[in-house]
């Protein structure tokens, strides 16, 4: 499995890829977005490639998502309490969510911790909710493929906000959630993607192997090419 996974910032090496490299992209088989891009941006990169999206919203650009409906009980009670709204822009929104992506579980995180009363934000508390229902799911998934005698799927976990301890800030803005880390426990994931954190040096990497899970900071683009449990991280 090949994705292309981006997050906060337009990049202009992707665009030129996009435009005047296209061989680097042409064996994407997924766009994972981390958060905090705006939708005609994604628009422009999904319908570029023609590659299917799964996405979690960010803490800006929540509106250009769920529009006029954000505010109403039914919304707020899936985002905040429960799932994504699943297809929004011809993509799957994650948040909250658990699905089956050939032999891997993919599952999905969105906003940041709360730090002013903007939309999509949560507390330790909220986010902890929506991160047990998703471990719950993974629990029955497993035990369907143990009763079906299939192959354990490896878990991929996309996020906009960090963990906590890995890649986090001292500031709430962009502190990351204590519940990620006792899911990583939990569950053990394989790979772990987030975004949110900006950092200096478009050429750095930040990726961090906590027990068997690597985390990585895609901001702003990364290539993320998976061979069973082998994980390689390219910029473009």
């Amino acid at each position: 499995m090949k994705i292309l996974a981006m997050s906060d910032v337009e990049d202009n090496r992707l665009e030129y890829a996009i435009n005047f490299e296209h061989e680097k992209l042409d064996s994407i088989n997924y766009i994972f977005s981390c958060g905090d891009l705006p939708r005609k941006y994604l628009e422009y990169i999904t319908d570029s490639l023609k590659r299917s999206l799964y996405f979690v919203s960010g803490n800006h650009y929540v509106l250009q998502f769920y529009g006029n409906k954000f505010n109403s009980p039914k919304i707020l009670q899936k985002l905040y309490y429960g799932k994504g709204m699943r297809l929004r822009l011809g993509g799957i929104d994650m948040h909250g969510r658990v699905e089956i992506l050939d032999d891997h579980i993919i599952v999905g995180f969105g906003g940041s911790m709360r730090y002013n009363p903007g939309n999509f934000q949560f507390e330790e508390f909220e986010m902890e909710k929506i991160v047990r229902r998703a471990q719950t799911e993974i629990r029955w998934q497993r035990i369907k493929d143990l009763i079906f005698f299939r192959k354990k799927k490896e878990i991929i976990v996309m996020s906009h906000a960090p963990v906590e301890g890995v890649h986090d800030k001292e500031d709430r803005c962009h502190k990351g959630f204590k519940c990620f880390r006792d899911f990583i426990d939990a569950v053990k994931p394989l790979l772990w993607l987030h975004g949110h954190v900006h950092f200096e040096g478009q050429m750095k990497t930040q990726q961090t192997l906590i027990e068997q899970t690597l985390i990585v900071n895609v901001y702003s683009s990364k290539i993320i090419e998976i061979n069973k449990c082998e994980i390689l991280v390219k910029n473009i």
